[in-house]
């Protein structure tokens, strides 16, 4: 094999690691006393991995209204990057958390 064709492959698989990250996303949801991992497939490409769902539990269910500005920025980006929601206001917010599978809540 050629030299120059090694790198052609090299960057071709760079490239291929590279849409992975960058389409490729994960969320811990916390049930039956045990960390489980969701992936799911992103609607934008970024190069964060791993976020975080504040509903993804077992616990009670909050409302939107009376999350923390931190969680309710981290679900804000949850919802653009899974669903596809880029609003950023309560009744945006209330329909990404309709959209959430019932085993991660």
């Amino acid at each position: 094999m050629n030299v120059p064709w090694k790198w052609l492959g090299a960057i071709a698989g760079a490239a291929v690691v590279f849409l992975m990250i960058a389409y490729t996303g994960y969320v811990n949801s916390y049930l039956d006393h045990e960390t489980q991992t969701t992936f799911f497939l992103k609607r934008y490409p970024t190069l964060q991995a791993k976020f975080y769902d504040p509903f993804a539990n077992e616990g009670d269910d909050e409302p939107i209204d009376q999350l923390s500005p931190t969680d309710r920025a981290h679900f804000s980006d949850y919802c653009k990057y899974r669903f596809g929601i880029v609003d950023r206001d309560t009744r945006a917010l209330q329909q990404c958390k309709a959209k959430i599978p019932g085993y991660l809540r």
